[in-house]
């Protein structure tokens, strides 16, 4: 029953990662203007206005492409993982975990290497020097 269960939860986020490769696709596409359809326009569109509306508050600018690609790289990561996962292959495992959390852990250890090579001055101390 156990395996029942993992396999059908590796089906539901293949699909999930096949979605967003779809969608990723579909409006990086319609970006790039290989294709026109007034649905993906809306959309994109929405995600543009999004950009917009947040644009002085964003550290790091996406653009539209550069967006539509990293929803498609997730949902390839997904999908691979979920593909080794049902051949219960480690590495399927190791690449399902959601690429923004592996974005979380590598800004998590780059913040303790900064911390470490350069810490913050104390506080009590002239800012100015």
């Amino acid at each position: 029953m156990k395996r029942k269960i993992g396999l059908l939860i590796a089906l539901l986020l293949l699909a999930y990662g096949l979605s967003r490769m779809c969608v990723g696709g579909a409006l990086l596409a319609q970006t790039m203007a290989f294709v026109d359809f007034p649905d993906l326009a809306e959309g994109v569109l929405e995600v543009r206005g999004f950009f917009d509306e947040r644009s002085e508050n964003l550290i790091v600018p996406f653009s539209l492409s550069g967006y539509f690609s990293y929803i498609m790289a997730m949902g390839v990561l997904l999908a691979a993982g979920a593909i080794g996962a049902i051949k219960s292959k480690r590495w399927g495992f190791a690449i399902e975990v959601n690429p923004k959390l592996w974005a979380l852990l590598l800004q998590a250890v780059l913040l303790f290497i900064l911390y470490y090579l350069r810490p913050p001055k104390d506080v009590n101390a002239n800012v100015l020097t």
